[in-house]
């Protein structure tokens, strides 16, 4: 994850994946609620940005699968 990411940027692609809304994620990240809709339609069509959020997902959903080992542990 070399991609260089703001702060607000960071943290609104953190919400997003949270809430997978745009806008509240805008508007949890700092980002003015008058604008949060633009802003938020905006930051998903950044190539960092989506990038960084779908590496994060792929990351959560690979924790979340069980290993050979763990369903060995589990059926013992």
């Amino acid at each position: 994850m070399a991609r260089k990411l703001t702060p607000k940027q960071r943290k609104f692609a953190d919400e997003y994946i949270k809430s997978g809304n745009a806008t509240q994620a805008a508007i949890d990240a700092g980002y003015s609620k008058r604008s949060a809709r633009q802003v938020g339609a905006n930051n998903m069509t950044k190539h960092d940005i989506k990038q960084y959020i779908d590496e994060r997902m792929a990351e959560i959903a690979s924790n979340r699968i069980m290993d050979a080992t763990e369903a060995v542990e589990l059926l013992t």
